[in-house]
């Protein structure tokens, strides 16, 4: 089989929804091979049992079916279950042990209580040594030695706590079993039932309680499945593969396993379940990439676009797997080969990956492409480790919050504590990826039990990092390793890499009215020089009841504001102006008041495009304080009109092709100036759509930005129903219909709304 280590792998994940037929399977083989396909997972789904499973015909004609794809060069995967979540063996474990049952705790009138049912129980470590027995162990002794021997590896699918089902989703509970009692009783000194209540209730030391008690369960989770069955495949020379449910983010993980980093770091070959058409965020697919990364070869695996519907097209699948193969996973599964067409397989999560679909043809095309694009590219170097706070979301978990949750995709995350501290990470993971910084992820005790500070860099297992990334939510028991990497200097608090404002280049305010009072609801001693500013000639401009005196400079007429009139207009908490055309002059005059202050609208900001906020005004002037400005919306934060620029601040990564990027999404500007080193370095321009500065010493920087808005916001027609449009005409500041309004628009196009184009840069926060 050609060597393929760090190239891209598309295989089949193949529901065997039929009876065994050997020369259909290997027909089918045969399909996937013509069409571009690397392998195949063999996955009994909805098997109607024709042979039984596990039987020895069962086993007869699967060793056929792999010696068949060893003629073809397929690599040959096996799910380790009859349908889903793997561990029950068909049913067989529950069978072996009728006695079972997956227990849970409620919280119930003011008191913990133990609630259960019967079900095989993922904690009960002689279960799942039987469903190894039962499974694996047959597997190898029913098939074939040869067959056997060719097979790739093994796939387990979303085990979890008890039986899969989680009892924190479904009803607000926490799993329990006696030996979970008992490990917190060992770590704590404490009884647990004496401590249990601070599971579901706030009080003194529920984050210790919490946070401990999940550890636990994750780690009895890891010890009784994902470790034995990872060393049983080493044992036999196999891949081990395996998905998580909740893997999309720290909160949804809590619940259905407690950790991912400590049952994937188990599984030599760790994958991800990505669900749905179109891409998800860019944290959950480098858990896994950064954990083979780390603790094996770099080989990882997505189960991929499940449920993307049968509208899904070849552009759509290209992109999907574009974006899992730049997170680092080189083996992409796509979810269903349909074994037996019929009306059932239409509906199961579909589509039928290619084999189904209306463009099969073009199949092996598509394949191809994405084959060349990625061909030595999956596995990059990824020099910066970002830690996310698994502990700091434990230590606020409240089961019941985990109900508000999507069972599927973890969409619906609580405003809680422990909600928001997930949010905020997954956020600034995005933000990460739009500033092309290349990130590995690793939780605070992976760091802990597995990093080394040598020679200015941190090691876990086999990666090296020369930059340390941690949210201020994180939690550490032990010091030494964030010591260290803050004594080399390659420890960095997350709001380093977040746009901090700085300063601004003057705002202003548009005043369209001869007579204008606009609130001030700040402090009485606002720094710095205001000025009224007229494009024309003016007859007469007032402030409070003092005439100013007006000098033409920079193409304008500038009426600067005594400080101690200023003063006298905040004291009274309305600015007061007044203008006057002249006579034989202009008639409807751009003026402005302009300084340091911000521009708030009391009615606040909806969208009116994806380009555009709209608002009914009644704005007041206040102070600027830095801790008031939210970057990623500039207009909402004091500068819809600004004409100048704001100054924001961050640390930024430059890779290898000496570029910086500040994302193609989440950024609303005309351009920026980049400052790569600070004030002290040589400005840069930079525009959408890239938004990239080339040129710039590979490795991190302190930069300083000025976003520049757009040019409307200072001039408009920020009143015409549309705001800005790709056509403007003198009418559209008139108001009258003209040639480059729409058909349908009103005989007078003006309203009392304003329109601004939307000014700022996403962050993480």
């Amino acid at each position: 089989m050609e060597n393929r280590d760090n190239c891209l792998k598309l295989l089949s994940f193949w529901a065997v929804n039929g009876e065994l037929d050997p020369s259909v399977l290997k027909t089918q083989l045969e399909e996937m091979k013509a069409l571009g396909l690397w392998g195949t997972i063999f996955h009994p789904r909805f098997y109607p049992g024709r042979p039984a499973y596990m039987s020895g015909p069962y086993l007869d004609i699967l060793s056929e079916v792999i010696l068949h794809a060893r003629r073809l060069g397929l690599e040959f995967w096996i799910y380790d279950e009859n349908g889903w979540p793997s561990g029950s063996g068909d049913g067989h474990v529950l069978a072996h042990f009728p006695d079972s049952r997956c227990e849970w705790l409620m919280y119930r009138d003011g008191e913990v209580v133990v609630e259960g049912k019967p079900g095989f129980n993922t904690f009960r470590r002689e279960e799942m040594a039987y469903f190894i027995e039962y499974t694996y162990e047959g597997y190898r002794k029913g098939l074939s030695e040869e067959a056997f021997s060719y097979v790739t590896g093994f796939f387990s699918d979303e085990v979890g706590f008890l039986d899969g089902h989680g009892v924190s989703l479904c009803m607000g509970g926490i799993p329990w079993c006696q030996e979970a009692e008992e490990a917190y009783g060992l770590l704590r000194g404490r009884k647990l039932r004496d401590e249990w209540g601070l599971l579901f209730t706030d009080g003194e030391g529920c984050q210790e309680v919490r946070q401990i008690y999940w550890q636990i369960l994750g780690d009895l989770l890891a010890d009784a499945f994902y470790k034995p069955v990872n060393r049983w495949c080493e044992t036999y020379k196999k891949r081990y593969t395996a998905h998580l449910k909740g893997e999309e983010t720290l909160f949804f993980q809590t619940s259905c396993s407690g950790s991912l980093y400590q049952n994937l770091k188990q599984v030599n070959v760790p994958a991800v379940d990505a669900l749905e058409r179109y891409p998800g965020n860019h944290y959950y697919p480098r858990t896994v990439s950064s954990l083979s990364r780390q603790f094996s070869d770099g080989r990882c695996m997505a189960e991929a676009l499940g449920g993307s519907g049968w509208g899904l097209s070849p552009a759509d699948l290209e992109a999907y797997v574009d974006w899992l193969a730049e997170s680092g996973i080189d083996t992409i599964a796509f979810h269903l080969w349909q074994y037996r067409a019929d009306s059932a397989s239409v509906r199961d999560w579909p589509p039928n990956i290619p084999q189904g679909l209306t463009w099969k043809e073009a199949a092996p095309a598509v394949f191809e492409k994405l084959y060349r694009k990625w061909d030595n590219k999956v596995h990059r170097n990824r020099p910066v480790l970002l830690v996310a706070p698994e502990r700091g979301v434990q230590a606020q978990f409240n089961p019941a919050d985990a109900m508000a949750l999507n069972e599927h995709n973890g969409e619906g995350t609580p405003d809680t504590k422990s909600g928001r501290i997930s949010l905020a990470f997954s956020r600034f993971a995005e933000h990460c990826y739009r500033q092309g910084i290349p990130f590995d992820v690793a939780s605070e005790r992976i760091l802990e039990e597995h990093g080394s500070v040598e020679n200015g860099v941190l090691r876990i297992g086999n990666a090296v990092y020369t930059a340390v990334i941690c949210p201020e939510d994180a939690l550490f028991v032990r010091e030494q390793q964030r010591e260290q990497a803050k004594a080399a200097g390659i420890w960095y608090d997350a709001k380093e890499w977040q746009w901090q404002y700085i300063r601004h280049g003057g705002n202003q305010i548009p005043l369209e009215k001869e007579e204008t009072h606009i609130p001030w609801k700040g402090n009485m001693d606002s720094a710095g020089e205001w000025y009224i500013r007229s494009l024309d000639p003016l007859d007469g401009v007032w402030a409070g009841g003092s005439r100013l005196q007006g000098e033409e400079k920079d193409g304008g007429i500038w009426y600067p504001i005594p400080a101690s009139v200023k003063k006298d207009l905040l004291s009274a908490g309305e600015i007061s102006l007044r203008w006057e055309v002249c006579p034989q002059g202009e008639q409807k005059p751009f003026v402005y008041l302009e300084g340091d202050f911000a521009v708030k609208s009391a009615a606040g900001y909806r969208e009116k495009d994806s380009r555009q906020w709209e608002t009914e005004g009644d704005f007041y002037l206040t102070d600027i304080r830095k801790e008031d400005i939210q970057v990623q919306d500039l207009c909402a934060s004091g500068f819809p009109f600004c004409g100048t620029y704001v100054e924001l601040e961050s640390l930024l990564y430059a890779g290898e092709d000496g570029k910086l990027v500040f994302g193609k999404t989440g950024l609303h500007a005309d351009c920026m100036a980049v400052l790569p080193d600070g004030d002290s370095g040589q400005a840069g321009y930079c525009w959408g759509p890239d938004w990239e500065l080339a040129g710039v010493k590979p490795g991190i920087h302190r930069a300083v930005i000025r976003l520049i808005p757009s040019t409307f916001n200072t001039y408009g027609p920020h009143h015409h129903r549309d705001g800005d449009r790709h056509l403007t005409s003198p009418m559209q500041y008139s108001g009258e219909k003209g040639f480059a309004d729409f058909p349908d628009a009103p005989v007078f196009t003006l309203t009392d709304k304003w329109h601004v184009i939307k000014f700022g840069i996403e962050t993480g926060e």
